[in-house]
């Protein structure tokens, strides 16, 4: 009885080794092969993935930024003044900066000149 169970175990394990190897063989290497070529796809897709993502979020950013930028003048005793033939209304914030230290050396120390970026261009007058 012994010998018929240890013929029957052998040949088992036997039948077990051959399906492995046969699905070893034939079917994960088959699928490994399969997956490795869409290996440079996934790394492309990645790689637009992350880009995508960061112009997403630089477009939120510059949308959050002022539309308008406004330089605000005060004078010696920090009221708001209003000072005739000044160009203080800009759309980009480097103008602005250019203009308000054009101001401080143009007036020296008569008035202070402070960029604000806002929102919607405002038409105002200081009195």
């Amino acid at each position: 009885m012994d010998e018929v169970i240890e013929f029957v175990g052998t040949i088992v394990i036997k039948l077990l080794l051959l399906v492995s190897k046969w699905i070893e063989e034939y079917v994960i290497n088959n699928v490994l092969e399969f997956v490795k070529g869409f290996e440079h796809v996934l790394m492309v897709l990645t790689v637009v993935a992350f880009f995508l993502i960061i112009i997403y979020m630089t477009m939120k950013q510059l949308k959050k930024l002022p539309k308008y930028y406004v330089i605000e003048i005060e004078d010696v005793y920090g009221n708001e003044a209003a000072v005739d033939g000044l160009r203080i209304n800009f759309t980009t914030f480097t103008a602005a900066k250019s203009y308000a230290q054009f101001y401080t050396n143009l007036y020296g120390q008569q008035y202070k000149f402070r960029i604000v970026g806002r929102n919607r261009l405002l038409n105002y007058s200081l009195h």
